[in-house]
């Protein structure tokens, strides 16, 4: 009974400061009630009042300064996905990343660190969930490319990165000149010769587009510079045969708390309006999928 008494204290704790968070009482950068001073207030124990903070914490309400004590994290400036169902782009393509066509090529990658490439492209062979997703076996040849965009159109918010990650998995069969030196470089450098490609041998082609959410991986956490226990968002649009098998599959990963999905039928008032790059900048878009 005292144990479940003591539990209940440190929720009763967090439930108070959670709501008077939401309702601004402790503004956001504000200094939360000190350990010492919830002490007094709730007459219970320091370890009891760092549980109630800690889930705060790991709501991504709060955060803690070492020395300093806790404080109200401030909310990021959310950023917009947009998803179409014309023109869609090869956002893995070098040639759409939105630095390169804002800078050029040189520019673009001039200060980029080793270990985070703005591009990659490879042939590797299918895990379990790239086989799932493209329908081949796992050990099957798949063109893995991939694209980080944390410069330019997602430039910072908050002081941090708001960065994507995208990765885009074709079955090798699907290309198999992918390998030619001559035909290499056009793959990788030409915008839309990928796609066009593609749909000149195995169109014509319907597309299909899944969003979900999960916790994000620790590698994941590390790559888009994410919180502990942060929300994953995933946007998967699959290229595939009139049949529904997969030609190629394009995965969008970004951090939940800065984007948000909209639509561009629901967005313009006419819904085959085409938007300039600074329409979409103006209105917060940072990516059309």
């Amino acid at each position: 009974m005292e144990a479940e008494e003591k539990d209940a204290r440190w929720r009763v704790i967090a439930s108070d400061l959670r709501a008077a968070i939401l309702d601004g009482r402790y503004p956001p950068g504000g200094a939360l009630p000190s350990e010492p001073e919830l002490v007094r207030r709730y007459e219970v124990s320091r370890p009891t009042v760092r549980k109630a903070i800690d889930t705060l914490v790991s709501e991504g309400l709060a955060y803690v300064m070492r020395g300093r004590g806790s404080f109200v994290r401030p909310m990021p400036e959310r950023r917009v996905i947009l998803i179409t169902d014309r023109g869609r782009p090869d956002l893995a393509a070098p040639g759409n990343h939105p630095d390169v066509q804002a800078f050029g090529w040189d520019l673009a990658t001039r200060d980029v660190e080793p270990e985070t490439p703005l591009f990659t492209a490879e042939k590797i062979t299918a895990n379990r969930d790239i086989a799932i997703i493209l329908g081949v076996r796992p050990g099957h040849p798949v063109i893995h490319r991939r694209s980080m965009w944390h410069r330019g159109h997602t430039a910072r918010i908050e002081g941090a990165s708001a960065r994507l990650e995208i990765n885009s998995y074709t079955n090798a069969d699907m290309l198999p000149d992918w390998d030619d030196p001559k035909r290499s470089h056009q793959y990788r450098k030409r915008p839309g010769f990928f796609y066009q490609s593609l749909q000149r041998e195995h169109g014509p082609v319907r597309w299909m587009t899944l969003t979900t959410a999960r916790i994000a991986y620790e590698d994941e956490r590390t790559l888009l510079a994410m919180d502990y226990a942060e929300a994953l968002l995933i946007i998967r649009r699959t290229m595939a045969h009139t049949n529904g098998h997969p030609i190629e599959v394009t995965e969008v990963k970004a951090p939940a708390n800065r984007y948000e999905i909209a639509y561009h039928a629901e967005l313009a008032d006419n819904p085959d309006i085409k938007f300039t790059p600074q329409e979409l900048s103006d209105s917060g878009i940072s990516l059309v999928i």
